[in-house]
C-alpha cells in the first residue's frame, strides 16, 4: 500500500513538473516572436517624403510670435499686524493709486499717540518752567538738559506712533484692476503679507525673443505695427520701449513692445505676432517648418544619407513664413526629411515617395 503511495506522488510531481516546463516554453516562444516582431518593424523600410535644404533671399521684415503682459502687475502688501476692520477691494474693482483699500485695527495706537501727545505738553511746560527758575539760580543746567532730552524722545515717540498709524492703512500701490484678492473683513494679517494684486492695462507690453541677427535691426522707441490672433483682421501699433542687452539660455533676446489699450479690448496672455520692418535683405539657408523634430530653441532633423534617415542636431535663426533659417548642422543641397518623421528613429531604412 505504501509503496502504490508513494509512486502516485511521484506521478503528480512529474506531471506538476511537466506542466511548468510547458508553460515556460509557451512564455518564451511568445517573447521570441514579440522581439521578431518588434525587429522587423525597425528593420522595415519606411516611405517618406523628402526635399532639399536650399539658399533663398529673405527680405528685411520679419514677424515674430510673442505673448501680451501687463503694464504693471504690483502686490497689495500689509505693511502692520493685526484685524482688518474695513475692506473696500473687490477682485474686478478698479482703485486709483494712493486708495485706501483696508484698514488695520489702530484703536491701542491712537490710545498711545493721545497719552504720549499729554506727556509731551507736559514735558514742554516743565521745561519751560525750568529754564525760568535757571535764571533765577534754582535749578542746573543738567536737570535742563534732562529735560529737554525727555520732551526729545516723546517727540520722537509721536512719529513713530503717527508712522506706525499710517502703516496700519492700506493704500494701492498703483492704478489698476483688483485680482487675485486673498483676505476678508476680519482676516488677521502680518508685516509683508500679501492681501491682493494691482493689474494695470490701460498699455500692455508685447514681449517677444529674437535672436542676434534680428535684435541688432531694431531700436528703442521705433513704430511697430502687431497682430492679434484673436483679431485677425485687426492691425495694432505698438512701440519698442525694452531691448534686453544679455541673451537669454536660448541665446535670444527680450524686446519689449508697448500698446495702448485704454478700452480693455485686449488681455494680458493673448497671443500675437509683431512684424518688424526695414532690416537689410540676406541670403540664408532655409528648410520647411515641418521638417524639424522637436522645438526651434532644440531643433533636430532627418538628413537621408545612404538610404537611411540620420538624425542631426541644427542651429535655427530667423523664421519667414512656413521657412526657417538653419546656421548650422546642414549644407546646401542636404536632402532632408520633411513629412513621416512620426515614425522615424535614427539610422532606419526610408524609400522616398515624393509626389
Amino acid at each position: 500500500m505504501k509503496r502504490v503511495i508513494k509512486y502516485t506522488l511521484w506521478v503528480i510531481v512529474l506531471g506538476l513538473l511537466a506542466f511548468a516546463t510547458s508553460r515556460q516554453l509557451s512564455k518564451n516562444k511568445e517573447k521570441i516572436e514579440t522581439n521578431a516582431k518588434l525587429s522587423a518593424q525597425q528593420n522595415a523600410v519606411l516611405p517618406v517624403v523628402t526635399g532639399t535644404a536650399a539658399k533663398t533671399t529673405w527680405q528685411g521684415s520679419f514677424s515674430v510670435s510673442g505673448n501680451f503682459a501687463p503694464f504693471k502687475q504690483v502686490p497689495v502688501m500689509s505693511e502692520a499686524a493685526g484685524k482688518i476692520v474695513k475692506l473696500s477691494l473687490s477682485n474686478g474693482a478698479s482703485v486709483n493709486e494712493g486708495a485706501v483699500l483696508a484698514a488695520i485695527d489702530n484703536d491701542l495706537l491712537n490710545i498711545e499717540l493721545e497719552t504720549t501727545n499729554i506727556n509731551l505738553a507736559k514735558a514742554g511746560n516743565d521745561l519751560a518752567r525750568l529754564k525760568k527758575l535757571m535764571g533765577e539760580g534754582g535749578v542746573t543746567q543738567q536737570q535742563i538738559d534732562d529735560a529737554q532730552l525727555g520732551r526729545d524722545n516723546l517727540k520722537a515717540k509721536v512719529i513713530a506712533l503717527e508712522k506706525q498709524i499710517s502703516m496700519s492703512y492700506v493704500k494701492a500701490p498703483v492704478s489698476g484692476i483688483i485680482t487675485n484678492k486673498m483676505v476678508e473683513k476680519g482676516s488677521l494679517v502680518a508685516p509683508a503679507m500679501q492681501l491682493a494684486t494691482i493689474t494695470n492695462i490701460d498699455r500692455l507690453r508685447m514681449q517677444v525673443y529674437l535672436n542676434e541677427e534680428q535684435v541688432i535691426t531694431v531700436k528703442e522707441g521705433q513704430k511697430i505695427k502687431l497682430h492679434v490672433d484673436l483679431f485677425p483682421d485687426d492691425t495694432f501699433e505698438g512701440t519698442i520701449t525694452f531691448i534686453d542687452v544679455n541673451a537669454g539660455p536660448s541665446r535670444r533676446y527680450l524686446v519689449e513692445v508697448e500698446i495702448p489699450n485704454q478700452n480693455h479690448r485686449l488681455k494680458p496672455g493673448m497671443t500675437g505676432k509683431v512684424l518688424f520692418e526695414g532690416g537689410p535683405s540676406q541670403e540664408v539657408l532655409a528648410v520647411p517648418r515641418e521638417s524639424i523634430v522637436g522645438s526651434l530653441q532644440d531643433a533636430r532633423i532627418y538628413v537621408v544619407e545612404n538610404k537611411k534617415a540620420v538624425l542631426r542636431q541644427v542651429e535655427t535663426g530667423l523664421v519667414s513664413g512656413h521657412n526657417v533659417q538653419i546656421r548650422k548642422g546642414l549644407k546646401e543641397g542636404d536632402s532632408i526629411v520633411v513629412s513621416g518623421q512620426i515614425n522615424l528613429t535614427d539610422g532606419m531604412a526610408i524609400s522616398v515617395s515624393n509626389k
